[in-house]
């Protein structure tokens, strides 16, 4: 009594689960979309791409005057005053300069840089080339996005298919054992082709359990994918289609994909933030020259004497250079390795530029002989389903073996099979493609 009513309970909690999962239809588009507005590394990009802007931002503020506000107060130790006593007889000590020991200012300066070797403009546009850098980051990043989804909804739309011809199969070699245990009843067949039968059953079954597993790790990595919750039974509602063509010409491609694809451009942009920052650090062998103006309010004003116990404002305007005569060659330096990093940025942008036509091309190439794989599967499926109701009917009338039905079933399982992979690896190699053109 005890086991029934603990089979029940378990019976009734997997019910619950089954009903509790949630139901999502997803067309790869969505899919795509999702995953886009969900992705944690897309985030993060983004945080990289505004840091940058803000970068930018900061830079820029380098050309526009300063203003500086500065204040205080000091309380002086007690000093004897500065006096002065007339050569008369009988004359008092005059005091000069009396002593305040509460001292308060405030000054106001503003600063303008004139001349700084072109290093503010220099600065400005090395960091926004950077900006502009992490702009294509970021749409590179969406590309990955993009691609592990479709990787991965094609990948699964291929285990799900796979899986239900497996189940047809096994449908199929259910009734051929019908058959046969009739035919031996009728003293037509042996036991041992019955037998085989039975096994090519359980393993069929045995392929089914693997499959169902392969798909449910991979329906978990497609939710993960799209920022659903992990139990979420998704139906793929997009099949394999090839409305595309072929014809263009793949030099066309190769030259507007190295224009236009994200991780080239972000490695042109930085090749350009390199050479800015080459004239940034030549600035340091020309002086700078900046305007200053200040407004001084202090009680005492020192410039005022003799000092007086108030607040006095007073003003000076000029004209500052600053230039560092010699520091042992440090600019030399700093220059050195701004164009060492100029190289290694010129380097990288040239050897992406030549991954990138290797990956398109290949890529290319391979979708054709992809896609005439497809009629070829076909044809081998409507051949294998004929032969497969051929053998089937002449194993019903007692004139075929088991073997015979066996070979003709596993003939036909490894032709839908196969059609099956030829769709879906025509899809594949597309998404490939797609995302070696930057799309």
């Amino acid at each position: 009594m005890v086991k029934r009513y603990s089979i029940a309970l378990l019976l009734t909690i997997s019910t619950a689960l089954s009903l509790a999962q949630p139901t999502v239809d997803l067309t790869l588009d969505d899919a795509e979309q999702r995953a886009v507005q969900s992705s944690k590394l897309l985030s993060a990009s983004r945080a990289r791409l505004d840091q940058a802007e803000l970068r930018t931002s900061e830079v820029s503020t380098a050309k526009f005057p300063s203003l500086t506000l500065q204040g205080g107060y000091t309380h002086l130790s007690p000093v004897p005053p500065f006096q002065f006593t007339p050569p008369f007889p009988g004359a008092q000590p005059v005091t000069i300069a009396p002593v305040i020991l509460d001292q308060t200012q405030v000054q106001l300066q503003l600063q303008q840089v004139l001349f700084a070797g072109g290093r503010i403009r220099a600065s400005e546009e090395a960091a926004s080339h950077q900006a502009l850098a992490a702009a294509d980051d970021y749409r590179s990043d969406e590309l990955k996005v993009r691609s592990a989804v479709r990787q991965t909804y094609w990948n699964l739309y291929k285990l799900r298919a796979t899986q239900q011809v497996l189940e047809l199969t096994l449908r199929q070699l259910q009734a051929r054992i019908r058959d046969a245990e009739n035919l031996q009843k009728a003293g037509l067949l042996t036991s041992s082709d019955v037998l085989k039968l039975r096994v090519q059953l359980a393993n069929t079954r045995a392929q089914l359990l693997d499959l169902q597993s392969q798909e449910q790790s991979l329906a978990v990595q497609l939710n993960n994918l799209v920022g659903l919750p992990l139990n979420t039974t998704i139906r793929l509602t997009s099949d394999p289609r090839m409305d595309d063509s072929l014809d263009t010409n793949l030099d066309q491609i190769v030259a507007e994909a190295t224009q236009k694809r994200p991780d080239i451009t972000a490695s042109q942009a930085r090749l350009r933030a390199a050479e800015a920052g080459v004239a940034a650090a030549s600035a340091a062998w020309f002086p700078t020259i900046a305007f200053n103006a200040q407004y001084l309010l202090a009680n005492p004003n020192q410039r005022i004497l003799p000092n007086r116990k108030q607040f006095d404002g007073t003003w000076a305007v000029g004209i500052g250079l600053s230039w560092n005569i010699w520091n042992w060659l440090q600019p030399e330096y700093q220059v050195g390795q701004a164009r060492a990093q100029y190289e290694q940025a010129r380097a990288t942008a040239a050897l992406l530029a030549d991954n990138a036509a290797v990956e398109i091309t290949q890529n290319y190439v391979a979708l054709r002989p992809a896609r005439e794989r497809i009629a070829a599967a076909r044809e081998a499926v409507v051949q294998a389903e004929d032969n497969y109701a051929q053998v089937s009917s002449r194993f019903a009338a007692g004139l075929a073996t088991s073997t015979d039905v066996l070979e003709a079933e596993t003939l036909l399982l490894q032709a839908r099979t196969s059609e099956i992979s030829a769709r879906t690896d025509y899809m594949l190699a597309k998404a490939r493609f797609l995302n070696a053109i930057g799309k």
